[in-house]
């Protein structure tokens, strides 16, 4: 039975699977991801390597890997989130005609938008998501790994390897030829190119950074360059990865290979063919059951159903259309109007969609995690936490890459070294009054969150004993917070920059923002409210330049190692907030091969941000799909993973 959250948003309630270990083997040709596959106690064993086959065979029930003789057997963190029980369409709902053969997706606008990997981040990849395939799939019901365009996957003992068996005979759209093992490589290159803007591609060029080797047509190894990755599944899947793309297509105009694709400007080499880049642009061909029609930025997409059986699945819908619209109020509108049939709708106006006919999914797991951060928090100086297992030269270079304190434009209460900026921190995070904010904006939908980007539904780096300081450090008291502003010397206050937008998957992201200045005007302090354009406010924090400012943001709701990577990495781009402490226990976390070791180092890490006060936690959502019961019959989501709203070749569409 279809389950729909209409008006309570109660808590997800989610089972994890605890098996004795998570590096996730796949095994087989297409799946029906509707088949429930079963925790169970791991596999140990060892099985011999099957060859590639279009057979279809059932997927091993197991997160084990296939080692020979590895000791200890590199192991990896949970993933999954389960939803319970899963959501099932009745057989009768499925019988007669279409009450329309095109689907309508209304969302925001995404930061930036194009048919091409490396020309958008995360939120991005939701307009092209329908026709574009990974080589691990992360199952909509509960994150699991599912074969994909790989049947299966393996790690060398010293975690340094990951072997796959690529599925044979998957088509590129637009006649260009077969899925192989030249695409693989190709697709690498096009996404590790160091001119590529997508929002991990940093992790795949770098830390650890990926060589792709081919074995066969279809077998590569994927070797890490810096270090084991025991969970670089995780990212190259469904939740984060690269998305392939024809290595045929791109090469049309680099006759000779890679001996035409050319440098940066820097003379830095390029790793794909950047002269076919306005060609593919025009009509990008992927492997997915969707193909491209026609994009116009700021107005929306159109697709189609490709014209023959595709090996994956028969969409309902033979056409789909996403509508780019920023106003919430105008996505409703449409919704109520009969024009669209999925939509992102703020919280505040569900009630008004539910009054309207319309009906609310809410993504599979919790997705998101909505928060703010304090900018210029650079603490590390590269005086400890340089990796040993890396050459003279590169360990000079993360040491000046680390240390960009001497660079810091303005320095504001909250990012003086030491207990001042501490204690202001503190004020600033017990000036606000989380439960009236979760009620009046997310209405009642926001789980509790402890350290910013954390879910603590997936529990490594989440410690008990902050429940127990909580009300210290954190808890709603304005009168202390006044407190904590004078002992760190400000009892005047401050006045400072607070940018506002909309993020994907957080409509409320606004309102949420003026809530918090507000709060923070009553303990006296001047916060300027900043309404800017997301891409304008992504060069500063891309760029390292947020000491101006505290700013609201949001993150999908993934493991620890994945957020210390994206938020509290000194090499980044992009720092939330970094220290020598935290390099050095996440750079021994990275490299361990057994999780509980792993889990220790974490742990480390995120203790020290908890009780440096150094986020301003927020809160945990699932991502709710507002829709037209009269079009659509079911849609399953997971959520946290790229676009919020994707698996839309998965819709079920409503039949008269």
């Amino acid at each position: 039975m279809l389950i729909r959250r209409l008006v309570t948003f109660p808590a997800i309630a989610l089972l994890f699977a605890l098996t004795a270990t998570v590096i996730i083997v796949g095994c087989g040709g297409a799946v029906e991801e509707e088949t429930v596959v079963p925790t169970q106690a791991a596999d140990t064993g060892s099985a011999p390597a099957a060859s590639p086959t279009d057979t279809p065979v059932a997927v091993r029930p197991t997160n084990t890997p296939v080692l020979a003789d590895a000791q200890p057997t590199p192991t990896q963190r949970t993933v999954l989130q389960q939803a319970t029980p899963r959501p099932t369409l009745a057989p009768e709902t499925l019988q007669g005609d279409l009450a329309t053969d095109r689907l309508i997706l209304v969302i925001d606008s995404p930061i930036l938008q194009s048919p091409l990997d490396c020309e958008v981040t995360g939120s991005g990849v939701v307009v092209y998501r329908m026709s574009a395939e990974f080589m691990v799939e992360a199952s909509r019901f509960d994150g699991s790994y599912q074969p994909m365009l790989a049947t299966e996957w393996t790690i060398s003992p010293e975690g340094r390897t990951w072997n796959f068996k690529l599925r044979q005979g998957v088509p590129w759209q637009h006649d260009w030829g077969e899925f192989t093992a030249q695409d693989v490589a190709h697709s690498m290159g096009y996404y590790t190119n160091p001119e590529c803007r997508a929002s991990y591609s940093d992790y795949f060029r770098s830390d650890p950074g990926v060589e792709v080797e081919i074995v066969n047509d279809y077998e590569v190894n994927l070797h890490m360059q810096l270090r084991p990755a025991v969970d670089f599944v995780y990212w190259y899947s469904g939740h984060r990865g690269i998305p392939q793309s024809s290595s045929a297509q791109w090469n049309q105009d680099c006759p000779n290979g890679e001996a035409d694709y050319g440098t940066t400007e820097t003379g830095v080499e390029l790793g794909y063919c950047k002269a076919s880049r306005d060609k593919v642009y025009e009509m990008p061909a992927r492997t997915g059951p969707y193909q491209f029609v026609s994009f116009e930025e700021g107005v929306g997409w159109e697709w189609e159903v490709v014209d023959y059986d595709h090996w994956r699945i028969e969409p309902d819908f033979s056409e789909i259309e996403i509508k780019d619209v920023k106003e919430a109020a105008t996505r409703l509108a449409i919704m109520l109007a009969g024009e669209g049939h999925i939509a992102a709708i703020n919280r505040t106006l569900l009630q008004d969609a539910i009054d309207g006919g319309l009906e609310v999914y809410d993504s599979s797991v919790t997705a998101n995690t909505t928060f703010a951060l304090f900018g210029g928090l650079f603490y590390a100086t590269g005086s400890k936490g340089i990796p040993d297992d890396v050459s003279t030269e590169k360990q000079a270079q993360l040491r000046e890459d680390y240390n960009i304190v001497a660079a810091r434009d303005e320095e504001h209460p909250w990012n003086i070294p030491g207990e001042t900026g501490r204690l202001v921190r503190q004020a600033m995070n017990k000036a606000i009054d989380r439960d009236a904010i979760n009620e009046a904006i997310f209405k009642g939908a926001g789980g509790r969150q402890w350290v910013s980007t954390l879910a603590p539904e997936l529990p490594a780096g989440y410690n008990p004993e902050w429940e127990e300081k909580w009300d210290e450090l954190y808890g709603y008291d304005a009168e202390k917070a006044k407190e904590l502003l004078a002992e760190a010397g400000f009892p005047n206050g401050f006045s400072f920059r607070l940018p506002v937008y909309t993020l994907s998957g957080v409509p409320e992201m606004p309102d949420m923002t003026e809530a918090m200045a507000a709060y923070w005007k009553e303990i006296g302090l001047e916060p300027q409210l900043d309404p800017i354009e997301v891409s304008a406010w992504r060069n500063n924090y891309r760029g390292l330049d947020t000491d101006c400012c505290v700013y609201p943001f949001r993150g999908p709701a993934s493991a620890v190692d994945t957020r210390v990577h994206f938020y509290f990495s000194a090499e980044r781009f992009f720092r939330a907030y970094s220290s020598d402490d935290i390099q050095e226990n996440k750079n021994k976390a990275l490299r361990a091969l057994n999780e509980s070791e792993a889990t220790a180092l974490w742990q480390k890490v995120t203790d020290e941000i908890f009780y440096n006060s150094g986020t301003i936690p927020g809160w945990t959502l699932p991502v709710s799909a507002t829709v037209d019961p009269d079009v659509v019959a079911e849609y399953i989501f997971l959520g946290p993973n790229n676009g919020n709203y994707v698996y839309l070749e998965y819709v079920k569409g409503v039949r008269e």
